[in-house]
């Protein structure tokens, strides 16, 4: 009878919980690079799933591309900006553009649910709620801390949403100007701007002036702090 020794080399991987809480480009990207390393269990929160965020929705072509972003994605492709200046003066910059080149328009309510499906088809779970609070223990700095997320997951037939809590080893913070995380981490003060939209259904007549157009306007009659925009879609 033969005797064979085997030596095995065995290695053990710690596996971690990562929150990322907001599901807009930056958490659903965040949540699709966590998701894709066995070690890591990924949660990303999404307070509204169709959340039409006041946002221009204007992408450039190197964003297509870097983050591997399909054309259905984009409603229009503008190869025409018209800035119009305090003083009323028009100009074009888009002369620049190749003719392969464009600026896309999206809406953000469609390339968001893109990216966060994205994420969820490499793992990540996603959950419908609102993070209230996040509980920080004392011992945070060490590796065997966890922290408490505390979230009202939305519901069908609950309004306000059930309280639920969670314990992660990691939270990632993509959840915009108001951010729980940042208040939690005492990120302190910064400046964020107020943005408003409007969609308007025009014309198909009318529409045509905007078919590769987009229309930028600074100046303290259209915004005081920023500036406005007319960005053509399809709906």
């Amino acid at each position: 009878m033969t005797t064979m020794n085997c030596n095995c080399l065995y290695i053990w991987i710690p596996q971690y919980t990562v929150a990322v809480v907001g599901g807009g480009p930056s958490g659903a990207c965040a949540a699709e690079i966590f998701a894709q390393e066995k070690n890591i269990e990924t949660v990303m929160f999404e307070r509204k799933f169709d959340n039409a965020k006041p946002c221009g929705g204007a992408i450039p072509l190197c964003m297509i591309g870097e983050f591997d972003i399909p054309e259905t994605v984009v409603d229009r492709k503008v190869r025409k900006m018209n800035l119009i200046s305090p003083s009323g003066v028009e100009v074009d910059i888009g002369d620049t553009l190749k003719p392969n080149e464009y600026i896309g328009m999206c809406r953000r309510e469609i390339m968001d649910k893109f990216l966060r499906d994205r994420a969820i088809d490499f793992g990540a779970e996603c959950v419908n709620g609102l993070v209230s609070s996040i509980d920080i223990p004392d011992n945070h700095k060490t590796t065997e801390s966890q922290y408490t997320i505390n979230y009202l997951e939305f519901q069908e037939g609950s309004r306000s949403g059930v309280p639920k809590s969670m314990d992660v080893d990691v939270i990632v913070g993509g959840d915009g100007a108001n951010s729980r995380v940042a208040k939690a981490m005492d990120a302190g003060q910064y400046n964020f701007a107020i943005a408003f939209q409007e969609r308007i259904k025009i014309s198909e007549e009318k529409m045509e002036f905007y078919e590769e157009m987009a229309e930028m306007y600074v100046g303290d009659d259209v915004s005081p702090d920023f500036y406005g925009w007319v960005f053509p879609k399809y709906d």
